[in-house]
C-alpha cells in the first residue's frame, strides 16, 4: 500500500501509541517523586493516574488488535511514532540472542526457587507459566516472526510501541482473536477482488 499520513490512521491506534508512551513517561516521572514526603492520599492519586493511563493504553491496544488487526500492513509517513527500527543486522542478532536467554534465565531461576521451596510458592505458581509462555513467544518473535506474514502481532507491537510485549501471556487470547479476524477480513477482501476481476473479464 502507498504511504498515508499518520493522522489518517484510526484514532484508537494513535491513542494507543500516545497513551502507552505517556504511561512510560508518567511512570518514570513518578519514580523520581520523593513519595516519603507526600501525604498518603496524594501517593495513591499519583499511582492511580499511572495505572489509569497504562490501563487505557492496554485496553485501547486490545481494541485496535481486534478491530484493525491488519493496520500494520498500511504504510505510513514518518510521523508514525514507531517509525524507527533496527538498522544494524548485527545489533538485531545480538538482541535476538539476549532477549530469549534473559527470559530463559528468569524461568530457570523461578523454577529453581519453586523446587527448593524458596519464596512465596503461590506467586511462583502464577509467574512460572507466565515466564515460560513469554519465553516461547520470544523464540517465535526472534526467529519466526514476520510482519507481513503475521500482521496482527505486528499491529500489536506497533500500537503498544513494543512495550506491550511484556504482557503477551495475558493478552494472548486477544492476539488469537485478532489473528482469526484478520484472516477472515483478508480472505473476504481477496474473494471480493477475485470476484471483481472475473466480472471485468466477462465484460471484456
Amino acid at each position: 500500500m502507498s504511504d498515508i499520513p499518520y493522522n489518517r490512521l484510526p484514532k484508537s491506534y494513535r491513542l494507543s501509541q500516545s497513551t502507552m508512551l505517556a504511561s512510560v513517561g508518567v511512570l518514570f516521572f513518578a519514580k523520581q517523586v520523593p513519595f516519603q514526603l507526600l501525604p498518603p492520599a496524594l501517593q495513591i492519586a499519583i499511582w492511580a493516574i499511572v495505572a489509569g493511563i497504562a490501563g487505557l493504553a492496554v485496553i485501547t491496544s486490545c481494541y485496535v488488535v481486534i478491530r484493525y488487526p491488519y493496520i500494520s500492513l498500511v504504510s505510513t509517513t514518518k510521523e508514525d511514532i514507531f517509525s524507527q527500527q533496527f538498522v544494524s543486522k548485527r545489533l538485531l542478532w545480538v538482541a535476538k540472542i539476549i532477549f530469549p536467554l534473559g527470559i530463559l534465565f528468569g524461568c530457570l531461576g523461578i523454577t529453581t526457587a519453586f523446587v527448593n521451596g524458596d519464596g512465596d510458592s503461590n506467586i511462583q505458581l502464577v509467574t512460572l507459566p507466565y515466564f515460560y509462555i513469554q519465553f516461547v513467544f520470544s523464540l517465535f518473535l526472534c526467529f519466526r516472526y514476520d510482519p507481513i506474514a503475521h500482521p496482527t502481532i505486528a499491529t500489536f507491537i506497533r500500537s503498544t510501541l513494543g512495550i506491550g510485549l511484556i504482557l503477551t501471556p495475558v493478552l494472548l487470547p486477544v492476539l488469537l482473536l485478532g489473528s482469526f479476524r484478520c484472516k477472515q477480513l483478508l480472505a473476504t477482501q481477496s474473494h471480493s477482488s477475485n470476484a471483481k476481476s472475473q466480472a471485468f473479464r466477462k465484460l471484456d
